[in-house]
């Protein structure tokens, strides 16, 4: 790093093999971890014993013991346990309903993940009663979960089963978290199957996707910021605090998702609150004030001239601050879920593989950073070296670094103060535009006032529409308009207990569900509020589907418990059921969808035949 310090002084070329060459330097001890291990559900490291997949740790059988009753049989093996409360059936085909359940006496443990639960272990046998002789086309739903003795959880899981008329199995266990959809789908199957080169690739390619959606925005100017703010100008400059500001990131969540994987609780979504949202916004309000130079405070002499010391002194330290910024970022800014994510955290929790777990969240953050070298790179080649037109930009960003602190907690203010926050910046960035261009050309000053003209109508307009019943920046006339989001008859569960209910109610209606985990603080939930669900199609393709919603906002206790029911580490998930109570699993919605392909999903989910449901 500190080569790469020293040359910061000349042309952005000549360092980016160093860039690179300090990637993969950082990225080497976790993939000669991987690579020691021919197969990805090998040992953690200790030489205990290997993670087994889900369907050999805890294989399921199946029998008719009786006209109306069945045995399940599930045989835990040796050094793995079976969760009592995490067990449940439903009889998804053929008529007959569970009357009766009869399970074996369990073990209490002190379990790491749930404290005192009661578990099973060696062969378990519950036998089910029904209101009827057992059809020959029944099928059984049933969901488990256990862990290994050394300190790895599998996800919920869920296994079909069935009978082939002579009381032999017809299916075994599910294994794993279920078949998941599209994107999902893909990675979870490259991280199980794939070379570590292919998988490196494929999480790269995810996080370059990732880079261009509406969560990793943020970043931007962020980054544009931190550079726009340094004393220092130049392109070699730029890409030096670029590098440490994508490394931050990327390690944090590398980190962050090893540790999300193995415990279920993800730590960005632990931070969505409106204290660390408060404070993180404070931050950056304060970074704000210092563009616009309000921080210029006079010191008795002695203290400054210290101060400019150790400052002079201490050349390592902006790049510390730097890196808190990446850190804080990637745990704060980047609590969105998506596809690769979400494969990544299943893939470390069903397997105990952090190090190849971890390794492609890192690539897939600097897949995330790239665009971000680029664009920081680029600013600081073309940022104004000194004199007025550098503290104008300065105080430009200043602005942009208002409106991030603005979205970070808008998330968690009524609507209308979000609103009118963003039309009072709106004013004062025009009025700031117009004080700028006071000097300049006549095109210049009428350029300048016809723009700030528009920019201060939208804020004056957003600020009446926060008073009028207006939501959104981009529709500040709507509450004078008439023009009233679509409103969706949603029902909500608390907890594990409400959500069951729920869904009986559903399935003796005969209704199928769409469930909708969602969270004030999460960006791409609003997404499909705001641009997906209201769609006219997508309304049609819902007609007659009864609307249930798991808001985590809080991540208290019931909600952590209804994420582990469901197996979502981080909202959106929406989950569809068909009318018969059973989900639709390979058509779960991880992250944004828009209208188009949401509505496709809701087809095939709910009218169509599901490969994997």
């Amino acid at each position: 790093m500190s080569a790469l310090a020293r040359l910061s002084g000349g042309g952005a070329p000549r360092l980016w093999p160093l860039y690179w060459l300090a990637t993969l330097f950082l990225a080497l001890p976790l993939f000669f971890a991987t690579e020691a291990r021919a197969n990805p559900l090998d040992d953690l490291g200790g030489g205990q014993q290997d993670i087994l997949p889900a369907e050999e740790a805890f294989p399921l059988f199946l029998e008719r013991i009786g006209d109306d009753r069945l045995l399940l049989t599930v045989d835990v093996a040796e050094g793995y346990y079976l969760y009592l409360d995490k067990l449940d059936f439903e009889v998804i085909q053929g008529d007959a309903t569970i009357t009766a359940v009869d399970r074996p006496e369990g073990k209490e443990k002190d379990d790491p993940f749930f404290g005192l639960t009661t578990i099973y272990r060696g062969a378990a046998q519950v036998q089910l009663q029904l209101d009827r002789p057992v059809p020959d086309d029944l099928r059984l739903d049933v969901a488990y979960r256990g862990c290994a003795d050394i300190g790895v959880c599998y996800p919920p899981l869920n296994a079909e089963l069935g009978l082939d008329g002579q009381g032999a199995v017809a299916s075994g266990a599910g294994g794993g978290s279920g078949g998941a959809g599209g994107t999902e789908g893909r990675l979870a199957s490259l991280l199980q199957d794939g070379s570590t080169w292919m998988i490196l690739g494929g999480f790269f390619v995810a996080g370059l996707l990732l880079a261009f959606t509406a969560c990793l925005y943020p970043m931007i100017p962020i980054l544009s910021g931190l550079i726009a703010g340094d004393g220092q100008r130049g392109s070699g400059r730029a890409l030096l605090l670029s590098f440490v500001y994508v490394q931050s990131v990327a390690i944090t969540y590398a980190l962050a998702g090893g540790a999300a994987g193995l415990t279920g609780r993800v730590v960005q979504a632990e931070l969505q609150n409106l204290w660390v949202l408060g404070g993180f916004s404070l931050v950056l309000v304060l970074m704000a004030m210092a563009m616009f130079g309000l921080f210029t405070v006079q010191m008795p002499g002695a203290i400054q001239n210290r101060l400019d010391a150790l400052s002079r002194r201490q050349k390592g330290g902006r790049l510390i601050g730097v890196a808190v910024m990446g850190m804080l970022s990637a745990l704060i800014v980047g609590a969105c879920s998506g596809p690769a994510l979400i494969a990544a955290l299943s893939f470390i929790g069903s397997t105990g593989e952090v190090g190849l777990g971890a390794l492609a969240l890192y690539v897939m953050a600097l897949g995330m950073g790239l665009p971000l070298l680029l664009i920081g790179t680029a600013a600081g080649k073309w940022l104004p070296r000194s004199g007025p037109w550098m503290d104008g930009v300065r105080q430009f960003f200043g602005f942009v670094l208002l409106g991030v602190a603005i979205w970070m907690i808008e998330r968690l203010l009524p609507d209308a103060l979000a609103l009118a926050l963003w039309g009072g910046l709106l004013v004062g960035f025009a009025a700031w535009l117009l004080w700028q261009l006071r000097g300049g050309r006549a095109w210049q000053r009428w350029a300048g006032g016809s723009l700030s003209l528009g920019v201060a109508l939208w804020g004056v307009a957003a600020i009446v529409g926060a008073g009028t019943g207006a939501h959104q920046l981009s529709q500040p006339w709507a509450g004078l308009t008439g023009e009233a989001p679509v409103q969706m008859a949603w029902v909500d569960a608390r907890s594990v207990d409400e959500l069951t209910t729920l869904r009986e109610q559903a399935r003796a209606e005969g209704r199928p569900v769409m469930l909708d985990v969602t969270a004030d603080w999460c960006i791409y939930c609003q997404q499909l509020k705001d641009r997906t669900f209201p769609d006219a199609g997508v309304q049609a393709a819902l007609e007659g589907v009864k609307f249930i919603r798991v808001d985590v906002t809080a991540m208290n206790g019931p909600e952590r418990e209804l994420l582990e029911e469901l197996g979502v580490y981080l909202p959106p998930a929406v989950i569809f059921y068909r009318a018969d109570g059973s989900e639709a699993r390979s058509q779960r919605v991880s992250g944004f969808l828009g209208a188009d392909e949401f509505r496709q999903r809701v087809d095939t989910a709910l009218n169509g035949e599901d490969p994997q449901g």
